[in-house]
């Protein structure tokens, strides 16, 4: 179907930097009407499509929205009542999905289309999907009766990124069409990797280099993965925390009897060998930046290979540790300051590679003391298009 010719117009709400917008604006749609409660993003927002949006979807007069025949948005994940929706409208005032139904009940578009966190499939229990799911229905829309829930690799991007999608059609266009079979392993059909989504340019990276605290994390880590491959350890395939490897613990210790499998794994891997790690682990507590949670070690990449470092892998600093993967593809962008660290050029990603793999085009623009936050709160751009394909233009899913 050639999309040029059919417009739909749509509203973004909890519109972030623009991912919904950019995905309709792909299949030629118009928006007429944007809101989010970030100064921030909606600066972003305006600049790259030349809208300014609201602010508080709770502060906005819904009479005065404009026509529109789709409604789309990520809308924050909330506790919901089990009364939930079959109290009606005057209710559950707190929960944002809530105002969406206001708007909807207003208006009533032909199509909605909403995204989530996976764990909005299972949130209380599975209550709070019964109570979306109720509500929809109650309005006078179909949706899917389990939760949809697709991956961006799925899409042949290469960001592990799993959400739930909620495609909802008016009644009186019809049944919503059956959906396809979703593949359960999709990194196993990627035709596209990290490599192809990375800049070129060595001016463009120069000052994404790591330094400082990262760079020796880095290196003392690199000595520990290097001790393993010469003396034939097999790295193990759970979390490795230094700290608890030669404490000493009381036996009515709290913290060790909440975690006392994984503290003995580790005990019994550095028992193990000892005569290896021992010197390995005195040289590290004597460096300056081995402080805080630098010292747990996550080895997500498989068995090791003869030529393995950290400069043959995607690793990050997180809250919890840091965490190794294969240069293949990344782990979830979240919006908080854990960017990937590109071992093979020692540096982070940068925020135009991270808008890449959330499918915005190098010609968006953005301001970069707040893009890290703003790119992992945003949608993958391309999962939502071909959502939107599939609902409104009846076009395949996958392609």
């Amino acid at each position: 179907m050639d999309c040029s010719t059919k417009t739909h117009k749509f509203i973004d709400l909890f519109c972030g930097i623009g991912g919904f917008h950019q995905a309709f604006a792909n299949m030629n749609g118009e928006c007429v009407f944007a809101c989010d409660i970030d100064e921030k993003c909606r600066t972003i927002y305006e600049k790259n499509y030349g809208i300014k949006p609201h602010g508080d979807i709770t502060k906005i007069n819904i009479d005065e929205i404009p026509y529109f025949d789709v409604l789309c948005g990520g809308f924050p994940c909330q506790p919901f009542s089990k009364a939930g929706y079959q109290k009606g409208f005057d209710d559950n005032r707190g929960n944002l999905f809530f105002n969406i139904c206001d708007i909807i009940k207003k208006h009533k578009p032909k199509y909605i289309l909403l995204e989530n966190v996976r764990n909005l499939a299972s949130h209380d229990g599975g209550n709070t999907w019964k109570v979306i799911y109720e509500a929809i229905d109650t309005l006078g829309y179909y949706t899917y009766e389990m939760p949809v829930i697709l991956n961006t690799l799925h899409f042949n991007i290469p960001q592990n990124r799993e959400r739930v999608i909620i495609m909802c059609k008016r009644k009186d266009l019809g049944e919503l069409k059956a959906l396809p079979s979703i593949p359960k392993h999709p990194k196993l059909t990627l035709t596209k990797h990290l490599k192809d989504f990375l800049l070129c340019d060595e001016e463009d990276t120069k000052k994404y280099q790591i330094d400082g605290k990262l760079k020796e994390v880095a290196s003392v880590w690199d000595a520990f993965i290097r001790l393993l491959i010469d003396n034939n350890i097999d790295i193990p395939k759970y979390p490795l925390w230094t700290d608890w490897w030669d404490n000493v613990y009381e036996k009515d210790d709290i913290f060790y009897n909440k975690y006392r499998s994984w503290i003995d794994k580790n005990r019994d891997f550095y028992d193990k060998n000892k005569n290896v790690l021992e010197g390995w682990l005195t040289s590290s507590r004597e460096n300056k930046s081995w402080t805080g949670s630098v010292r747990k070690f996550e080895w997500q990449g498989g068995d090791l290979l003869c030529d393995d470092s950290m400069n043959s892998v995607l690793w990050s600093a997180r809250g919890s540790g840091i965490r190794v993967k294969r240069c293949d593809y990344i782990p979830t962008l979240v919006a908080m300051a854990m960017i990937p660290v590109y071992g093979p050029e020692r540096r982070k990603l940068t925020p135009r590679e991270l808008l890449r793999l959330q499918s915005f085009p190098d010609t968006f623009q953005y301001n970069e003391k707040n893009i890290y936050k703003q790119v992992g709160n945003s949608v993958n751009v391309r999962m939502i298009e071909r959502c939107a394909r599939f609902l409104i233009d009846d076009e395949p899913l996958f392609t």
